[in-house]
């Protein structure tokens, strides 16, 4: 939850990752992937480009998925305010959000679907889906599971 409070307040004040850094990042994704990439809000991009440099995964394969892994969040188009809303009234009523707030809170399905299109690695399809789940619920390796986690802080 801490880690949600954190990115909640970068993301009032970010204005997109560094162009430098982004294209470090850019050089590592496909095509299809760089379109999806390129769609995601600039303070997504920034939570992307940090997650992806996170010192704690091991190649090129773990930094896409960790970078990719909130993808799906284009689908709803929600800004900052709207995601706070949505992540609360999911978590108190999970079965009743309809529309772009319902899309919001089933980014991991709908990234996960958009990449497996997009041709991504079966790592990056697989984080985009698990990433909210337990990590002993994850079917990626406990090491890997926890690399990708790490960088999702």
């Amino acid at each position: 939850m801490i880690h949600l409070i954190r990115r909640f307040f970068q993301s009032i004040v970010d204005k997109g990752p560094d162009p430098v850094q982004e294209a470090w990042l850019l050089g590592l994704l496909s095509g299809a992937e760089s379109a999806l990439y390129r769609q995601m809000s600039p303070a997504d991009r920034s939570h992307a480009l940090r997650s992806a440099r996170c010192p704690a995964l091991a190649d090129d394969a773990q930094r896409v998925a960790a970078a990719l892994h909130d993808v799906g969040k284009i689908h709803a188009g929600l800004g900052t305010w709207a995601r706070v809303a949505a992540t609360l009234a999911g978590a108190v009523f999970p079965t009743r959000l309809r529309g772009r707030w319902a899309d919001y809170r089933d980014h991991p399905r709908l990234g996960a679907a958009m990449l497996l299109e997009a041709g991504s690695a079966q790592i990056t399809v697989v984080w985009a889906a698990e990433h909210h789940l337990p990590l002993g619920k994850s079917s990626l390796s406990p090491e890997v599971a926890t690399a990708l986690a790490a960088a999702d802080q």
